[in-house]
């Protein structure tokens, strides 16, 4: 709960917006997403991934997600959903990866990195896919 409110504090802080982003975040994201997400949501963002086709539920098109919150990019609610998954099942028992724990274990396996370094690790990264998904929509 704590890493969930720590994420979603940093979320609000750094929510300037992806033309206010350093490209190197928006690279960050890209590499990052193409090593996570591409294989589900596809290398485009489109929902097409080498296996969506394996879910009940096709993976969403992340290159409208602007459009489809009338016009804006819902910049806090991507943050959320990568940081605690969602509900809407993709097969079967599976839902989307809660991708916030995963990116916190992550940083936590390099020696010498407390816990509240991998949080801040953690949180940069997941800002970085969302600016990158902000940056390729439609």
């Amino acid at each position: 709960m704590l890493f969930t409110r720590a994420l979603a504090a940093a979320a609000v802080v750094f929510s300037a917006g992806a033309a206010q982003a350093e490209d190197s975040a928006v690279v960050l994201g890209k590499s990052t997403y193409n090593a996570r997400c591409a294989l589900c949501h596809g290398a485009d963002g489109k929902g097409g991934g080498e296996i969506a086709e394996l879910f009940a539920v096709r993976p969403s098109d992340l290159s409208t997600l602007a459009e489809r919150a009338d016009g804006k990019f819902p910049f806090s609610t991507v943050y959320d959903i990568i940081v605690n998954g969602m509900e809407q099942r993709g097969h079967g028992d599976s839902t989307m990866p809660i991708w916030g724990d995963y990116f916190m274990a992550d940083a936590l396996m390099d020696r010498g990195v407390s816990q509240s370094d991998a949080l801040y690790m953690a949180s940069g990264r997941i800002l970085s896919v969302v600016y990158y998904l902000e940056s390729i929509q439609q």
